[in-house]
């Protein structure tokens, strides 16, 4: 087998390569037995995130506001008349863009494991494990959209993303009473170095939480947030956990190597998503590979289009994020208090209700120019940030 470009990873990141990079002859290999199990993702997107997919059918509930608590019990309760998320169907949105995929002329190999790669004369052979035993692939191009901690990444010497949180998701067999708004639970008696949330999903509920690694297993901390919020005695129907990547590496390309997604951790840092980020780099990286392929020249010099394309795309907003997260984790339950005293205001909530889950860095103005005191909880952190 020598197709033109091999994806590591079947996800909506892997299959937004293969499906954008026409004409090219592709494998998409995929470890799992099926595309989009196990799930790990709360599954609440922005509209924009499914407009992208085209895949509408897997909206299960529209979102318009939230409920944000603070340590001491403070609850915010923002509103807003228009969607702000909606929760999907995470498993039929993979099978979605998988299927466009393969409809595109991808070929997918499912129930097979990246094991490495040597370098050839200008490709790559990759080797992978699958139930009939070892096989091997040469390709001049290998696309990892392998997940955080990416073994082809790993084995083209690319480095890790900066750090992890460790995320737990139960569904639960309820209904909550307000459909329309999620709620997000801060503190260290909840998910130090994160945040929790519950999420209405029409008949049934997602709780779930993420945790800083130094803090431990999450699951001791949902256990106790399915407790507090009186939903111990509802049903389990799934139960999912992962590792949610924060800050990218380096460096995203080598020789014949690109790395899309968790892999090269796009991923918001304030909230942890990465679907719109993935995919958005997804189509970067496809367009790199095409170019790359028809010149003949897969060296990193080349390939590094790609990843000048991605800084330049969602680089800046996630530098953004990850100075709003350096100034989250440095605050204590009192600072956290603090922050909930001050911003319950009706003039703030309404620059709340404005906010945007994909971009929240474009709040830091309006609320700073509302309330100017919150520049003392981290003032240089805060001024790199407007300056960004």
């Amino acid at each position: 087998m020598h197709p033109q470009l091999v994806v590591i990873g079947g996800g909506p990141t892997g299959s937004t390569v293969a499906a954008h990079a026409s004409g090219l002859d592709t494998i998409v290999v995929e470890e799992h037995a099926s595309v989009g199990t196990p799930v790990q993702c709360t599954g609440l997107v922005h509209p924009r995130v499914v407009e992208l997919a085209s895949a509408s059918e897997t909206v299960l509930n529209t979102i318009t506001g939230l409920k944000l608590f603070f340590p001491g019990g403070r609850m915010l309760d923002v509103g807003s008349n228009e969607p702000k998320a909606f929760v999907i169907d995470r498993r039929r949105f993979d099978e979605i863009l998988s299927a466009r995929a393969v409809d595109g002329g991808a070929k997918l190999l499912t129930g097979h494991r990246f094991e490495g790669f040597e370098r050839i004369e200008g490709a790559l052979r990759v080797r992978l494990a699958g139930p009939e035993g070892p096989k091997h692939i040469e390709t001049p191009l290998l696309v990892g959209a392998d997940g955080y901690k990416s073994s082809v990444g790993r084995c083209a010497g690319l480095g890790p993303c900066r750090e992890t949180v460790r995320g737990i998701q139960a569904e639960l067999d309820v209904r909550l009473e307000d459909q329309e708004k999620v709620e997000v639970y801060l503190g260290s008696k909840v998910a130090p170095g994160f945040f929790a949330w519950v999420l209405p999903c029409g008949e049934r509920t997602r709780v779930g939480l993420g945790v800083s690694a130094e803090h431990g297993a999450p699951n001791v901390y949902l256990a106790a947030l399915i407790k507090r919020r009186g939903l111990d005695g509802a049903r389990r129907t799934a139960l999912n956990a992962g590792i949610i990547p924060i800050g990218p590496p380096r460096r995203t390309v080598a020789d014949n190597i690109v790395l899309v997604g968790d892999a090269a951790a796009h991923v918001k840092p304030l909230s942890g998503g990465g679907l719109l980020l993935g995919m958005r780099s997804a189509r970067s990286a496809a367009q790199t590979a095409m170019g790359a392929i028809a010149s003949g020249d897969l060296s990193e010099r080349s390939l590094s289009s790609y990843e000048d394309a991605w800084r330049e795309d969602i680089g800046k907003e996630i530098d953004r994020g990850m100075l709003i997260r350096k100034v989250f984790t440095g605050m204590n339950d009192r600072k956290l208090d603090e922050v909930g005293r001050m911003l319950d205001r009706d003039d703030v909530k309404e620059v709340l209700a404005t906010g945007d889950i994909d971009y929240p860095s474009k709040l830091a103005r309006p609320l700073l120019r509302r309330v100017p005191s919150l520049v003392k909880f981290s003032p240089t952190a805060i001024g790199r940030l407007l300056r960004r």
